[in-house]
């Protein structure tokens, strides 16, 4: 099951509201103006993940900020 639904949408909106040259962080902060929702979404999934993984398991998911950041990266890999 997916953790954040329309991906591309919502990376255009945020993508929009930043300078031509921001950080990582800029592209977080905003996205968790804009989408508060979404990330206690990400942030619930990632903290449900790590206390329910049996002892000596990896977590498979990367930590929120990191999500984001590759969520990023692939959408800017995909775009012509």
């Amino acid at each position: 099951m997916a953790v954040l639904h329309n991906k591309e949408e919502k990376i255009e909106v945020v993508l929009s509201k930043l300078p031509k040259k921001y950080t990582d962080k800029q592209f977080v902060d905003t996205f968790i103006q804009l989408y508060s929702k979404d990330w206690g979404k990400i942030k619930a999934n990632y903290i449900k993940q790590s206390q329910d993984k049996e002892p000596g398991t990896v977590i498979t998911m990367p930590k929120p900020e990191l999500y984001l950041k590759n969520i990023l990266e692939t959408y800017l890999a995909k775009k012509p």
